[in-house]
């Protein structure tokens, strides 16, 4: 009986868990990362909002390469004065102004096809804006994700990359003006779902009164070496995967003719795409939120660089074989490199939510390299469609360097060492939830090291005499830090601490 009651408390509190995880502020955060994801394929791949245009996929070819640039530069820009950003960032006018700006690049995208100086002006204005807006926007979330405990983040981002493909397959079918104005929406949509969630979920009362600590490397020695280590490890690695990956896909699409003719072959592509990375993002979510080791997400990480290698092997063999159609090795091609971003944004987010103090140029550094290494591949691939017809051996070319790249990323830049030291950062026990928690408290509020310790022996409920002859300390001494402590964090009780501390939860 007694074992039966057992059962039944521990199944009602698996039950409780899953509800929170997948509470609506969650899923709703979900949701507006999904829109900044969706943003990007609807405008960049397919032809929706250039389709009417005389030269619609030269336009388009020359609106995201100012745009891609545009958020490269802007990246680069926030990492490299972090400190100035910090000030800015999370203030109300820019939470509006971000997504708008956003939505109004989009629109200026339906008059470049304008004949004569404004069309070519709509082309520029609509490149800088689109990517300088899509930047910040990026680093909101980048923020958010990295406030949420791990898991409710890992729901998040599963959520946004599994709506967003399913949302994209929806989108081939609109008319321009329909995808104009349903990709423009996309922004104003995500700030509102990010609004609604963050709110609900108590970040937003975090944010106006702090949106982010100081930033600043970690004081340690062995941690700043970690993080450069990582940073560059996320960087390398996304780059040259981005290459691989772009290269690809721009050869994919001209033997397909996908861009050009009808949305049937991209949609069938897109179905399969949205099966395998809905299944993928369940897969990974599962394996980075409940692991208890590193072998899970190494498999995981395995199987996605297998994927990119399949994909980017099949390359010749629509030419070798001309019945072969391309949808096939194209949709394994997109959907292993969209698992392959999630995973990364689980660890990247992750990374920041262990060095919260440097999380503005971590993060903005990494997606520096990311956004860099798309632009690298379709300019290398559009290279090699401007020297010649498609031809056997130069796919063949193009198949050796997507391999030699990828196996490099595999082999030496984010190894299974650094997967592994990266899932190290993500503490998944109880006691591991509770020592993170008070870190990042004390990190967040600037309390001292001697301060951290006193508000941990606090915290589990230790007595002040207990914390006195712990830490050879005099009741005064001890009196004084509890008293710093409090108005540092801005609460009055230890119980205001305790709960203080909880919402800081992983």
């Amino acid at each position: 009986m007694t074992a039966g009651f057992k059962g039944s408390a521990e199944a009602l509190q698996r039950w409780r868990a899953m509800r929170q995880l997948l509470s609506l502020p969650v899923v709703s955060i979900g949701v507006a990362f999904g829109c900044a994801l969706v943003w990007v394929l609807m405008v960049f791949q397919s032809l929706g909002i250039f389709h009417n245009f005389a030269n619609g996929e030269a336009i388009m070819d020359a609106v995201y390469l100012i745009s891609i640039v545009s958020t490269t530069a802007t990246l680069a820009l926030i990492a490299a004065f972090h400190r100035q950003v910090r000030g800015i960032l999370g203030t109300n006018p820019m939470r509006i102004i971000i997504p708008a700006s956003l939505a109004a690049s989009t629109f200026l995208m339906y008059a470049t096809g304008v004949p004569g100086t404004l069309g070519v002006v709509a082309i520029g204005a609509s490149g800088v804006l689109s990517g300088v807006s899509s930047a910040f926007f990026l680093m909101y979330f980048g923020v958010t994700l990295s406030l949420l405990p791990l898991r409710e983040s890992i729901v998040a981002i599963a959520t946004g990359y599994g709506l967003s493909t399913v949302a994209f397959s929806l989108y081939l079918f609109f008319s321009p003006f329909e995808a104009t104005v349903c990709a423009a929406t996309t922004a104003p949509l995500g700030a509102v779902f990010l609004y609604y969630g963050v709110h609900t979920l108590g970040l937003q009362k975090q944010q106006e009164q702090d949106p982010l600590p100081p930033q600043q490397m970690p004081e340690n020695p062995d941690e700043r070496r970690l993080l450069r280590r990582l940073t560059a490890a996320f960087s390398l690695s996304m780059l040259v995967v981005g290459v691989a990956y772009e290269l690809s896909r721009t050869l994919y699409v001209r033997m397909g003719a996908f861009a050009a003719g009808e949305v049937g072959d991209y949609a069938l592509v897109q179905v399969v795409v949205t099966t395998v990375v809905s299944l993928g993002s369940m897969g990974l979510a599962l394996a980075l939120a409940s692991a208890k080791s590193s072998w899970g997400p190494q498999v995981c990480y395995r199987l996605t660089v297998l994927f990119l290698l399949v994909g980017v092997f099949l390359l010749p063999a629509p030419l070798i074989f001309p019945g072969l159609s391309t949808f096939l090795p194209l949709a394994v091609n997109i959907a292993s490199f969209l698992c392959l971003n999630m995973m990364m944004w689980v660890l990247l987010t992750g990374t920041c939510r262990r060095f919260f103090t440097s999380c503005l140029r971590t993060f903005a550094t990494v997606r520096c390299a990311w956004a860099a290494g798309p632009l690298c591949g379709m300019l290398v691939g559009r290279w090699l469609l401007a020297e010649g017809q498609l031809t056997v051996p130069t796919l063949f070319a193009a198949a050796l360097i997507c391999a030699v790249l990828l196996l490099l990323m595999e082999s030496f830049m984010f190894t299974e060492r650094t997967l592994g030291e990266t899932l190290e950062l993500m503490p998944r026990s109880q006691q591991g939830h509770f020592q993170e928690s008070c870190r990042r408290v004390a990190q967040r509020y600037g309390l001292t090291d001697r301060e951290r310790e006193v508000m941990v022996l606090f915290a589990k409920g230790r007595t002040l005499p207990y914390i006195q002859k712990e830490l050879y300390l005099s009741k005064s001494t001890v009196s004084t830090h509890r008293q710093h402590i409090y108005q540092k964090l801005g609460v009055h009780t230890s119980q205001e601490m305790i709960d203080l501390i909880q919402r800081e939860r992983v």
